[in-house]
């Protein structure tokens, strides 16, 4: 039996786009930084539309584990001590999480080099 979708009223706000459960204010640093990564990974896999929830649940969680990781580097390069095992455990699971988003989409654009070599040694009219 396939369920027709709930209207959005009945849905919770993470559901209908919100970024977080609670009442979390979108405008810290990390917050802007967490949705401008899952901005930038749904972009690359074709738009939210292309994703399945699974494939979503994995661009958040990849994208809070880019945040964390991020501060750490912060912190290591303000030369603060950081714990290096943790930051491993980190960097493996960001590994594990990208295999779960799904690959990126090709894009079609060429770079400049890649243009400028396929039309070398064509004549101009």
């Amino acid at each position: 039996m396939i369920r027709k979708p709930k209207p959005p009223r009945q849905r919770s706000a993470v559901s209908n786009g919100k970024l977080f459960l609670g009442r979390v204010d979108g405008r810290t640093d990390v917050a802007r930084r967490f949705a401008d990564i899952i901005a930038d990974l749904e972009t690359e896999r074709g738009g939210t539309e292309a994703l399945g929830v699974i494939e979503r649940q994995a661009v958040r969680a990849f994208a809070m584990l880019s945040v964390q990781r991020e501060l750490i580097e912060a912190d290591m390069a303000a030369g603060k001590v950081v714990n290096a095992d943790v930051y491993g455990q980190l960097c493996d699971r960001m590994d594990r999480q990208s295999r779960r988003m799904g690959s990126p989409i090709k894009s079609v654009r060429k770079s400049l080099r890649e243009h400028v070599a396929a039309t070398a040694g064509r004549s101009r009219p």
